[in-house]
């Protein structure tokens, strides 16, 4: 996919600009958080303007190469965000059929219990493994967190969280790698 040409260079930055006065608006009210000890690009990854999720993108969101978690925060339920997750990468349904097969498939799905820590503090969640990937949803201090592993991840027995306290370098690594993909860096 190439992002140049769709939008004009300052039309496009200046819509980035508004995104990232938005999150750092709401960094304050939707918590975000990091995997400890992975040496990996970290950058902004999905972020919704309505305040539902917030998410850090650990790896390269914008090639196939190497491993790639989201650690995604929400004050919703945390296992239907799972489960949208898991659809994204399910095929996204064409009809209620398709989608009542797809959630029946979801809810049938092996889970497991797992503790990991975030904070320092032990967080229970629930665990499905996929080949090659997988996906973590539980609830710390009042929100949904919800892991979601691909391309060959760390095993997540190995996961620790710690708390975004400044979005800034977050929001500058989006930016060059968005530069970058736009041939402007």
């Amino acid at each position: 996919m190439e992002i140049t040409g769709y939008v004009p260079p300052d039309e496009f930055w200046e819509m980035n600009d508004r995104l990232d006065q938005e999150v750092r608006d709401g960094a304050h009210l939707l918590p975000l958080f990091c995997l400890e000890g992975w040496d990996v690009p970290v950058m902004l990854g999905s972020w919704q303007l309505d305040g539902s999720e917030g998410g850090v993108s650990h790896g390269d969101g914008f090639s196939q190469a190497g491993p790639l978690v989201e650690v995604i925060t929400t004050p919703q339920d945390p296992r239907a965000l799972a489960r949208n997750r898991w659809r994204a990468s399910a095929g996204i349904p064409h009809n209620l059929e398709e989608l009542q097969r797809q959630d029946a498939t979801f809810n049938a799905l092996a889970a497991e219990r797992l503790t990991i820590t975030v904070d320092g503090t032990p967080a229970d969640v629930t665990l499905w493994r996929g080949q090659n990937s997988w996906l973590a949803a539980g609830t710390f201090g009042g929100f949904g967190i919800v892991i979601n592993a691909q391309r060959n991840p760390p095993p997540p027995e190995a996961v620790r969280l710690t708390r975004v306290s400044d979005v800034e370098p977050l929001l500058q690594a989006r930016r060059a790698a968005l530069r970058a993909i736009r041939g402007e860096a």
